[in-house]
């Protein structure tokens, strides 16, 4: 059959016109074949940002930490920590120069904390109404007369029983007191005025501060449960500035208080004390200078007025039968006038808040 020349050529035509839309006849075949790889390139790249729009997660919200420090909007409906004030140092604290603190390097460095001072690990416990006055009767020249200290012991407590540091067993002596409900004193021998005896390695103002603080030790070091130290005699010591001052490191260093005797009106136990940050108070009224029921009854009045005026009395008497027999009596008349009787940190404590 013969083939129409006419027709061929016509879907040649069409067959051409087909690829080549809108390619200008002129153009030649490798042109045509670059155009079309770019565009197929061009449309790859689109659908791949697409695609990773699409996919990509969300991002991650940076929530405020002590890590990041980012800066945040503060949740108004959470309420902010609260800040408690620090701790006041308290009169029963004392610097614990052992304690180590390591550092996040590995080094130790050494740094004073405040812990339980005796003063506090040994004060007698007790609870009185805030708005009576306290009274603290601290008996003397405990621990040498065995029986007159039994009949201390078995007065109603609290009392404070100061124990000649020279006496025997004073460990047991000190527990038998505090198993009574009493609190414990040492009663350190010190040199007085005139030729009087303090007793056997008393504490003298002639010798060097480094003797006078071994002979301290020797009488602190042997035995416990004392709250603090009063002075034995001692008018001359106690009037003594540098002398007091070597005390008073000692005592502060082992978180015990002063109580002053005020033996004579020339002493500076006190004011060393202040002055190093020691806890103190001084004796008031000396109960039984004459030896007595009826003078002792009439200085435990005189405890009672400061009592009332100052809010707080401390007064000081002996293991004697006289004193013993008044206070027995006295005791029993207190809580109807609206008085406590306290231990001396009791009233240590009521001076110190006073004071601010």
């Amino acid at each position: 059959m013969a083939r129409n020349p006419g027709r061929q050529k016509n879907r040649n035509i069409e067959a051409t016109e087909q690829v080549s839309v809108e390619v200008p006849p002129s153009m030649p075949r490798p042109a045509v074949l670059m155009i079309l790889a770019v565009l197929l390139l061009t449309f790859g790249l689109t659908v791949g940002v697409v695609i990773d729009v699409v996919s990509r997660p969300e991002p991650t919200v940076v929530r405020e930490t002590a890590s990041t420090q980012t800066r945040s909007r503060p949740n108004r409906n959470v309420p902010p920590p609260r800040i408690e004030a620090p701790k006041a140092p308290s009169i029963f604290d004392v610097p614990d120069s052992n304690k180590t603190i390591e550092s996040d390097g590995g080094e130790e460095t050494r740094q004073a904390i405040p812990v339980l001072s005796p003063l506090a690990l040994n004060s007698a416990p007790i609870e009185v109404p805030p708005d009576w006055p306290v009274v603290a009767i601290v008996i003397d020249d405990m621990g040498l007369h065995k029986r007159r200290a039994r009949k201390v012991l078995s007065l109603p407590g609290p009392l404070t029983l100061s124990y000649l540091t020279y006496a025997n067993d004073l460990n047991a002596q000190a527990q038998a007191a505090i198993d009574a409900g009493h609190e414990v004193m040492a009663h350190i021998p010190m040199e007085p005025l005139g030729n009087a005896d303090p007793g056997p390695g008393a504490l003298m103002s002639g010798g060097s501060p480094a003797d006078l603080r071994a002979q301290l030790n020797t009488y602190l070091d042997n035995w416990t449960g004392y709250v603090g130290i009063n002075n034995h005699m001692g008018s001359k010591l106690t009037s003594d500035r540098a002398a007091m001052d070597v005390v008073m490191v000692e005592l502060k260093s082992r978180g015990l208080m002063w109580l002053d005797s005020r033996t004579d009106s020339s002493t500076v136990g006190e004011i060393a004390a202040s002055a190093l940050g020691v806890p103190h108070i001084g004796r008031d009224v000396f109960l039984d200078n004459e030896d007595n029921e009826e003078a002792i009854t009439a200085q435990l009045a005189k405890v009672e007025s400061i009592a009332r005026r100052k809010g707080f009395a401390v007064a000081i008497g002996h293991p004697r039968d006289a004193t013993v027999t008044a206070l027995a009596k006295w005791m029993a008349t207190l809580n109807d006038k609206g008085i406590a009787l306290v231990p001396v940190t009791e009233a240590l404590r009521r001076r110190t808040e006073k004071r601010g």
